[in-house]
This record gives C-alpha cells, sequence and structure tokens, in this order.
C-alpha cells in the first residue's frame, strides 16, 4: 500500500504557550490521511471514495493477514489501485467472521480481538511523498468477505530543506516516555492502536531536499509535548515542543521544515533579520556530538532589542537592549545557554610569530591591530595595555598554527594559536599577563585558550587565575590538517581543547586585570586572549 500524494492541509497550526528555557515549540499543521480502500479477499472490488483528488492505493504485492476466528492465512494482491482482490495459496475457512490486518504479520496474535497483537516498526525507511508501508498499520473486520481497512497510526509529516542532503534520519519521541512504535495491540472495535515496546520510532535512509516525508507513531496524547532528532553527516540538531499535543489516528502533523541548525538575529536594533555566524567550540577528542557551537553577530547597530532564535522558532532564545547606535558583537552558547553583548574588544593572539619571548609589552598604540581595544572602526585605540610578566620562555611555534581568520570567540576546527610557553620549571611559581587602561565601572568578559604542539599529541594542562576565579584548560594538538586526529586524548588523560570564559570581571580601581598562569601537567601556555567589555 503506497501514498500517492500529498495531502490536503486542514488546520492551521496550535498557538504558542509558556515554555522552560531550552524548549522550542514550532508550527504544526494537522492533516487527513483518507483510510485504505476497501478491498475483497476472494472476489469483487469495492471502491473507496478519493478526498480532494488525493487518494490511498493498494501496490502490487501488498500482503495481508486474515483470521476467519481460528486460523490466520497471508493473502496477496497481483493488483493496484483503489481497490484489489487478494488471495491466498493455502486452504482458508469461510466462516462469515473475518478480520484482517495490514502489512501481513505472520507473528500476530488475533485470540483477542481487543488486543491483537502486532508490531509497529521501530525503524522505518523513507519514501519520498508518503510513508514507509511496513508501518502504515490498518485493521479491517467483516461478516463477509468484502473488507474495509481503517489506518491505525498517526504520522509527523516535515520536508527536508534545501542544503540538508546529508540527512540520514529523522526520529521522534515523546517528552514524557510515551512508547511510540514496536510491540503493539490493536482493538479492532475501537480501531486503536497502543504501542508497548519502544519510546522512539526513527526514519532513515535517502532523503532529498524541498521532499516531503512521513513517519509512522502510535496515536496519542502527549502530554509533555515530544522531541524531533535530525541527525545529519555533519552534525544533530533536536526540535522540541513543549505542549501538550494529540496526534490522531489516520492524522499527520506538519511541522515543515527541519531545522538546519542555524539561528536567527532580529529585533528592533536591526533592519531586518540576519542569520547569526555560527562557530564551533572546544572539541572532545573526535566525537563531533561533544562540540559546542556558538551563534553571533558583529556589526553596526540601532538602539533598540536584539534577539537570538532558533530559525524554525518563534520564540526568542535570549533578548538583550542596544543602549545607543554603535558596533556591537552578540555572542550566544547554544550548550551553556550563555548570551552576552559587548560594544568594545581586545584581541591578543599570543601565536603571532611577532611575539617572542622577548616581548614584555604590547602596549594600544602598537601597530599590530589585535592589541587594541575597538569599536566600530575596528582600530580606534581605547588605551589598553597587555604587559607580559615574568615566567615565559618562548613561542611554541613560529606562529604559524595560528588561526587568522575566525576569531569569534571560539576555536573554528584546527586553527588554534599555539601561543606563549610559561617555563616548564614553574611548578609552584606563575607566569603574569596584566591587561591595563579598563574602566573600572565597567565589567569585562575574559576568554582564554592555548594549543599544545611541538610534533607530539601529549597533553597538558594550565591552570589561569583572575581574582577569586580559578580555571584550567588541557591542551594536546598532534599537527595534522584532519581535525578528527588532531584534536586527540593524550594517552590516559580525559582532556579537551578548551577555551575558558571568566564572565564579569571588575578591574581594579586603577583599570587593571592580572590573568595569573600556573602549569598543573607539562607547560603551561597562552595562546589568545579576548577581552569584551560587557554591555548586557
Amino acid at each position: 500500500m503506497y501514498f500517492l500524494a500529498a495531502l490536503a492541509v486542514i488546520a492551521a497550526g496550535c498557538a504558542k504557550e509558556a515554555k522552560t528555557p531550552a524548549v522550542e515549540e514550532f508550527e504544526e499543521t494537522p492533516e487527513v490521511v483518507i483510510e485504505p480502500s476497501s478491498v475483497v479477499f476472494t472476489a469483487g472490488i469495492d471502491t473507496k471514495a478519493v478526498l480532494d483528488g488525493k487518494d490511498v492505493k493498494w501496490a502490487a504485492g501488498d500482503a495481508i493477514t486474515i483470521w476467519n476466528g481460528s486460523a490466520a492465512a497471508k493473502f496477496t494482491t497481483t493488483e493496484s489501485g483503489a481497490s484489489a482482490t487478494f488471495t491466498t495459496a493455502g486452504a482458508f475457512a469461510e466462516t462469515g467472521t473475518y478480520t484482517a490486518l495490514y502489512p501481513h504479520d505472520g507473528s500476530a496474535d488475533f485470540s483477542d480481538l481487543a488486543a491483537v497483537a502486532t508490531t509497529l516498526p521501530e525503524a522505518q525507511t523513507a519514501a519520498v511523498g508518503t510513508f514507509d508501508p511496513a508501518a502504515n498499520l490498518a485493521v479491517a473486520s467483516s461478516t463477509t468477505t468484502s473488507l474495509t481497512f481503517h489506518n491505525l497510526v498517526s504520522y509527523l509529516k516535515f520536508t527536508v530543506p534545501a542544503g540538508m542532503a546529508d540527512l540520514t534520519s529523522v526520529s521522534f519521541k515523546g517528552n514524557a516516555g510515551e512508547k511510540v512504535a514496536g510491540a503493539a495491540t490493536v482493538n479492532v472495535d475501537t480501531k486503536v492502536l497502543t504501542a508497548t515496546g519502544s519510546e522512539t520510532a526513527t526514519l532513515s535512509g535517502t532523503f532529498a531536499e524541498g521532499k516531503t516525508y512521513y513517519l509512522a507513531i502510535a496515536p496519542q496524547e502527549f502530554t509533555a509535548g515530544y522531541t524531533v532528532t535530525i541527525t545529519r553527516t555533519s552534525g544533530t540538531y533536536t526540535m522540541v515542543s513543549g505542549k501538550d499535543v494529540t496526534f490522531s489516528r489516520a492524522t499527520a502533523r506538519n511541522i515543515g521544515n527541519l531545522w538546519d541548525g542555524s539561528y536567527v538575529i532580529t529585533g528592533t536594533a536591526l533592519d531586518a533579520p540576519v542569520t547569526a555566524t555560527k562557530t564551533v567550540g572546544p572539541r572532545s577528542n573526535s566525537s563531533a556530538a561533544l562540540k559546542e557551537y556558538t551563534y553571533g553577530f558583529s556589526g553596526n547597530l540601532k538602539a533598540g532589542t536584539v534577539s537570538v532564535k532558533k530559525a524554525y522558532s518563534s520564540t526568542a532564545a535570549a533578548t538583550a537592549t542596544v543602549p545607543s547606535a554603535g558596533w556591537y558583537h552578540l555572542f550566544y552558547n547554544e550548550t551553556t545557554d550563555t548570551f552576552k553583548l559587548y560594544d568594545q574588544e581586545l584581541k591578543v593572539n599570543f601565536g603571532s610569530a611577532e611575539y617572542t619571548s622577548a616581548m614584555e609589552s604590547i602596549s594600544a598604540t602598537a601597530a599590530n591591530s589585535s592589541a587594541h581595544m575597538t569599536d566600530q572602526d575596528g582600530e580606534t585605540s581605547h588605551g589598553v595595555s597587555v604587559v607580559l610578566g615574568s615566567g615565559f620562555t618562548g613561542t611554541t611555534n613560529d606562529g604559524s598554527y595560528k588561526n587568522n581568520d575566525s576569531w569569534n570567540f571560539w576555536i573554528e576546527d584546527y586553527a588554534i594559536p599555539s601561543g606563549l610557553l610559561a617555563s616548564t620549571l614553574i611548578t609552584t611559581g606563575t607566569a603574569t599577563v596584566t591587561v591595563s587602561g579598563l574602566d573600572p565601572s565597567e565589567k569585562y568578559d575574559f576568554r582564554i585558550s592555548g594549543a599544545r604542539f611541538n610534533g607530539t599529541n601529549s597533553g597538558r594542562e594550565t591552570q589561569l587565575t583572575i581574582g577569586e576565579s580559578v580555571k584550567t584548560f588541557r591542551q594536546g594538538v598532534s599537527r595534522t590538517t584532519d581535525p578528527e586526529t588532531q584534536f586527540r586524548n593524550a594517552s590516559t588523560l580525559p582532556f579537551r581543547n578548551q577555551v575558558v570564559l571568566f564572565e564579569d570581571v571588575t578591574p581594579d580601581s586603577k583599570g587593571k586585570v592580572t590573568v595569573t598562569i600556573k602549569q598543573t601537567i607539562s607547560e603551561a601556555c597562552i595562546g589568545f586572549m579576548f577581552v569584551s567589555r560587557v554591555v548586557e
């Protein structure tokens, strides 16, 4: 049995409700799925009306199971169309009372017609514009040889957007642990399908951009909403609905385009919404699933509000107020739910070839613009200086390993500045970096990281202290262009290449902040540092 074409829309979705953070809601459109046409399993054809010119048809080779009250048999058809004739090769007693199940299930138990035992496949195969026939469960009962089948399942309908040709699967799961597939029972009289096996149903296979697909689940109410997991070769995303919603029998709920992982920056401070810039943060070994993605915007804004939201959602993940027109950098970390707006930045790349162990300071008037606290023109100095204390022995390489293009606060793939190396003899002592010329009445965020190179992937750990706050990051980088082998576990270390974040740091009365660097495993290092003035 196959689904011939698109289905008619009968409703325009559900109203948004209040939700807790990290729960997103998306538009759904309930749609009628018309049931299979009447069939006869010995002779004759009973046609079935179509809906809005769309119909469900039998396909040659379809098989059903028919129960005569004492035995079940497999019936097949060689026909296709709105109705078909089904026959069986073996003997089958005509008793005048029949129950039929589609698709054929040789393991189905019909001994209790209030709970016929069958299976709704947890793993389903994608087919353009339709559902997996093996999952389109239907039941019929009759006192004649003419059977009218009734659909038992509900459907999640979705469309694959442009740019998502690498989609491999879409999974559905209720947020309250409801059973949606696997072992199931059917009440023949009420046409109710109840799943008892699996909390997840997954549609896998080859997907085409711009095409629509259907995932079959057991109809029911999801009191805590549900989650759709989108798996691609490039990453995994989740669309979450936190509202109470019912998936009805013979009905599809249309969630529209699948989320592609993008965020949108919008608000009165912008002339028009823009897609947030996406960068990847700390990577844990070679597991792409443990990446931390951040989203941001850099540019001129007007006074007003600015928000970041998932592209499919009308609900903002976070909102900030822009006090006056000017240059700003918006930062949102999806993993930590961190949202900040900055109006000035200092960028120092200690992995640059010009930074050597002999360098003691980077002045606000230095030729290297990365030493400037910048505003909208990208170069204006705000009198900030960076002074290196004692304890540094040199650079870990000549600077060729630095990231020249993708600052944006976080490491992009394998482009990491290796940076300055603190003495290998420092076990109890420390090295320092002091930033001066800051405003004592303002707050600043510090992001600091480094990398391990020297031709090995053995690890080290650096401890950083600002005020009373102590943080560490671990590094282990093998020089290779393959990011999956570059971020390598060092022996038994549970390590990561990390950026550490010190939030809302207040300078001392003289406008200074000192970063203390101490080794805890092998050498300590500092590769790059961002100092960003917090607006909100």
